[in-house]
């Protein structure tokens, strides 16, 4: 007998809503949900398919330890009596810094495990968090931490009511958009066109998603020259709403002095975007009637993402774009997380570091985890939802030999992947089929999405018997450490119990539905249960119309004013800007790396996915002028260099890439997975080998990792591999 049930997808920002067919406890098809209120029966292909992943021969569904060699299935019971003891004996002798975290982005879009692994480690006294948020957003938590006084201010455009939309760096036609709610991004951006609007991409490559709008090639790593001039030259015609700036916001003067020196022609000189093609764009930009700016990835991972990002959230403000339809807008969710997040010691901006690297959001820099343990800063971790072997800056296996030396690695994840492999303990966790939830915190507690709803879930499967959700893992940790969670003995020992006894007879509570429908009730919403009776496919709030925020107590920096000019910023602009631009002319003509998302793959996490993954390998992309002068053709192998280390691959060859540009798709390099039969079977190889870790290749305002506009050089190898 079939049972149709429904859900969301949690596999990026888009949660998208699905209708799961399940016959005797395992998923028969996947496919959209045509009434859901946002999604309306559009969800891509990595959604669609996760039956793939959910029922891999692969996945780890029973707590195991490493013996030597071999890994032997324990009980929970000894995996946590165990794992508590070895990190008992780490922190007594050297403290509770010497224990970390690190936490991939599933870990961030499972709503209550952030709440329960922060509530563990600050009860531990260790704010030593890291997770691959440095390698891809933290920038912008910065950013909204300064300007707006909370990192978790964020701003999204009014994709469907402006009427001009410039995107940088983003691909959301393939992966979903950054941070902000946005399914059937196609057609929706497709709308702002129908309407006589223009969309707008600068990338280095012309994306899918271009298909539907203009593009314009821009050389990787310099979008800081094309917005300072962009913002320069707003400035030069006046097309400032002066009395928003006069009453709302701060140090427009210092904004002003950092940019007047970028010109459209000197920008020019090293973006490739030519100085009346900008000053085409900022007409457009300013006589359109409601224009949006948005920024993702591609410019996050660039070596000034902080201050790109500072620079496009100041020409929305400076504007009137900014809090206004058609603009970008400040979202309102069902709590006020944004105030909560001001304060709190994980989230808010801290330095807890030797160094004068930051905590933004509660995450240290990833590309500092492997001078970290070398250092003997870090002798025991757990590992949450990643694969940071992949997905971090990796130069000659570095994290790899450092992860090797820890005292303890605990890994909580589906698979045993590459970073598994090198762990002590790994602890199955449930996937987001077998637990019930709610959107994350970014789409349901602030509102990040220009269409308001709340949607919930009950679980789709029950899990296999030894898998356990990681709120239950922390509590669990919590109990033996003797920490008290939420501040409260009472809820603390309630939150024991109800863990102790949620996997036997005598279970008394589901916490995670009692959790969300508290949030609910609290929001003045309709509970748990309500929500999936009356409101199955989700419910829609109210539009935001803008308005809502410049000069109210939303705005949470000490004078309730918008700061357009922090003073880190200005000191790194003045630092680094020139200084980066004199290495850019020297630079001309060299090769500059780039990623590439693609529409099978979320990272590692579909890797091991037989019905995603076909291909044995990933590509190097380049543009058709550049494979005539390396002397190459589609599918040849070469060989990629950068001062850190090389990789052989085989060669795309397409006009979608700009000359002196290669793409290479991250998170590949399976080579050693031998607990993902699928993908070591289809290895491909790591880009990240190319990038630097350490001190230097870090961004120092955010913390974020240089991933991208890497300096590469290429040649024809004649290296065959077994993958080809």
């Amino acid at each position: 007998m079939t049972d149709t049930r429904l859900t969301f997808c949690s596999l990026c920002e888009s949660f998208c809503g699905l209708e799961v067919d399940v016959e005797n406890g395992r998923i028969a098809d996947i496919r959209p949900d045509r009434e859901h209120v946002v999604s309306n029966g559009y969800a891509c292909v990595k959604g669609t398919r996760f039956d793939s992943v959910q029922h891999s021969p692969d996945r780890i569904t029973k707590p195991m330890k490493r013996m030597g060699e071999e890994w032997i299935p324990i009980s929970w019971g000894q995996a946590l009596d165990e794992i508590a003891e070895k990190m008992r004996a780490i922190i007594d002798a050297n403290g509770p810094q010497s224990f970390g975290h690190f936490v991939g982005a599933p870990g961030g879009a499972n709503l209550l495990s952030p709440i329960f692994r922060g509530e563990f480690f600050k009860g531990l006294g260790s704010n030593r968090m890291y997770g691959t948020g440095s390698c891809d957003t933290m920038n912008k938590f910065r950013v909204n931490g300064d300007m707006y006084g909370s990192p978790m201010r964020l701003a999204y455009p009014d994709v469907d009511h402006t009427r001009f939309m410039m995107i940088l760096g983003a691909n959301p036609d393939i992966s979903g958009t950054t941070l902000y709610h946005l399914p059937r991004s196609r057609a929706r951006l497709g709308g702002i066109v129908k309407r006589g609007g223009r969309v707008v991409f600068i990338n280095p490559r012309r994306v899918e998603s271009a298909r539907i709008g203009e593009h314009f090639f821009i050389r990787p790593d310099t979008d800081v020259y094309f917005l300072a001039a962009f913002c320069n030259e707003i400035i030069r015609r006046d097309g400032l709403a002066h009395s928003r700036i006069e009453r709302y916001m701060k140090n427009f003067d210092e904004l002003k002095r950092c940019v007047a020196p970028w010109t459209a022609e000197r920008q020019a000189q090293v973006t490739g975007i030519s100085a009346d093609t900008l000053r085409e764009l900022v007409e457009a930009f300013l006589a359109a009637d409601g224009a949006a700016l948005n920024m993702a990835t591609g410019v996050n991972q660039g070596r000034s993402g902080t201050l790109c990002y500072w620079l496009l959230e100041s020409i929305s403000a400076i504007t009137g774009n900014f809090d206004r339809k058609g603009g970008n807008l400040i979202g309102e969710g069902i709590i006020d997380f944004a105030l909560q997040a001001k304060d709190d010691p994980i989230l808010k901006l801290g330095f807890h570091r030797q160094d004068d690297l930051p905590s933004v959001s509660g995450q240290q820099p990833a590309a500092m985890v492997a001078d970290d343990i070398f250092g003997g800063l870090v002798k025991g971790m757990i590992v949450e939802a990643s694969n940071p072997v992949l997905a971090v800056p990796n130069p000659e296996n570095r994290l790899e030999q450092a992860l090797g030396e820890l005292d303890l690695l605990v890994s909580i994840d589906w698979f045993r992947n590459e970073t598994g492999n090198l762990a002590h303990y790994i602890l199955p966790a449930a996937t987001w089929m077998e637990r019930p939830g709610m959107p994350y915190a970014l789409q349901s507690f602030t509102g990040c999405t220009p269409t308001p709803y709340l949607y919930a879930a009950d679980a789709v499967l029950e899990p296999p018997p030894q898998v356990r959700e990681e709120w239950w893992m922390y509590v669990r940790l919590a109990d033996k450490f003797g920490i008290t969670l939420m501040g409260n003995r009472i809820l603390s020992g309630f939150l024991k119990l109800a863990a102790r006894l949620a996997h036997t007879r005598f279970r008394f509570v589901n916490v995670p539905k009692m959790l969300i429908g508290g949030m609910l009730k609290q929001a003045g919403q309709p509970d748990f249960k309500a929500m999936l009776r009356d409101h199955p496919h989700g419910l829609r709030l109210s539009d935001n119309e803008g308005g809502n925020f410049l000069g109210t107590e939303r705005v949470l920096t000490g004078d309730r004013l918008v700061d357009l000019a922090p003073e880190p910023y200005v000191q790194r602009f003045e630092e680094s800007v020139e200084k980066f631009f004199t290495e850019e002319i020297g630079n001309l003509g060299k090769m500059k790396l780039i990623g590439k998302r693609e529409i099978k793959r979320m990272n590692t996490s579909s890797s091991n996915s037989s019905r995603l993954v076909k291909e044995k390998t990933n590509y190097a992309y380049i543009c058709p002028r550049d494979a005539r002068r390396i002397g190459v053709a589609d599918r040849q192998w070469v060989k990629v260099s950068s001062e850190y280390d090389s990789i052989f691959i085989p060669v795309r060859v397409t006009d979608e890439m700009m000359p002196g540009t290669v793409a290479i798709p991250q998170c590949w390099g399976h080579q050693k997975a031998d607990g993902l039969s699928h993908a070591q079977r289809h290895p491909g190889v790591n880009s990240n080998l190319l990038a630097g870790d350490g001190y230097r290749n870090i961004e120092k305002l955010s913390g974020m990792a240089h991933l991208s506009g890497i300096l590469v050089e290429i040649e024809k190898s004649d290296r065959i591999a077994a993958s080809s």
